[in-house]
């Protein structure tokens, strides 16, 4: 054999149709094995992640309480007692904080109560700037605050709404109990935000996923409440899933609109006054032990 020919290359069959087809067919095939695995997996990091926001919150809160005679940043609509009835509260005095121990406020002639984010900021290492409700509210629309009240499974981002009217609008992925920490009727004062005066901790919801209540909540309202609003004494959690199920439920157990059922697959992600957070699957008789008010069964 000659040289020339013991240097020819060897021809190569490329690759038929067929078996390209085949090829791209195994790959789809692995892809739509993988996606809902992948899926869930990330989900999953992101109930980590949220959970481990609300903790931040929540130690935001009780840092709050331990520089304020044990009182945490108000949510809610802040009642007082007047000789015609009831009035919004918003200043100090309206709180009986005239030497402002208990609370933050914004303002610098005429001082108004904080939004709950403001009141946890310098805990989370957040510069706010009180001077007004426009410097306050640029404060919170920025940095750590902006971030761990967005929880990483809300497609939208978070909503934009308030916890105390007038006291500072926000992005948030939750909702705080304003029966605990600010809502206040004839006959029943509530508790203000005090920590030690709150009835079973362990089991007294303070925050939780949720969207913003209101007329216009599906709009970005700087004056939806980002508030789960309890008029019952007595309700609980599973008392709320019932009325978003439409079945009986004690009047004031909530608001059905604070449900998103798609944002953790079926599970909520729930804050608690004694600090600690729950994955807690949408069900009655996993919410039925977690109270929503001041009283518990």
């Amino acid at each position: 054999m000659s040289a020339s020919r013991r240097l020819r290359p060897v021809a190569r069959q490329a690759f038929t149709l067929v078996e390209l087809l085949v090829v791209i067919g195994i790959i789809a095939l692995l892809i739509s094995i993988l996606l809902p695995t992948l899926g869930k997996t990330r989900e999953k990091a992101n109930q980590l992640k949220c959970c481990a926001q609300q903790r931040q919150i929540l130690q935001g809160m009780m840092l709050h309480a331990n520089d304020h005679r044990g009182y945490m940043p108000l949510a809610g609509q802040i009642n007082v007692s007047t000789t015609g009835g009831l009035m919004l509260a918003s200043s100090p005095a309206d709180v009986q904080d005239a030497r402002r121990e208990k609370y933050e406020y914004y303002g610098t002639t005429q001082l108004h109560i904080t939004s709950t984010a403001a009141g946890i900021g310098k805990y989370l290492g957040q510069g706010i700037d009180f001077t007004s409700k426009d410097t306050l509210e640029a404060s919170l629309n920025t940095g750590v605050i902006r971030q761990v009240m967005v929880c990483p499974s809300d497609k939208e981002g978070g909503r934009y709404g308030v916890t105390v009217q007038q006291g500072g609008s926000h992005w948030s992925s939750y909702a705080f109990n304003e029966a605990a920490l600010g809502w206040w009727t004839a006959g029943n004062p509530g508790y203000r935000g005090h920590a030690a005066r709150f009835p079973h901790a362990s089991a007294l919801m303070l925050l939780a996923d949720a969207a913003p209540r209101g007329a216009t909540f599906s709009s970005e309202d700087p004056n939806s409440w980002m508030l789960w609003n309890d008029g019952d004494r007595d309700c609980t959690m599973g008392d709320w899933y019932r009325l978003c199920a439409g079945k009986p439920a004690p009047a004031g157990a909530g608001d059905v609109r604070l449900l998103d059922r798609n944002r953790h697959r079926g599970r909520i992600m729930v804050g608690f006054a004694d600090g600690h957070v729950d994955n807690v699957a949408l069900s009655e008789g996993d919410l039925n032990p977690i109270s929503l008010s001041v009283g518990f069964r």
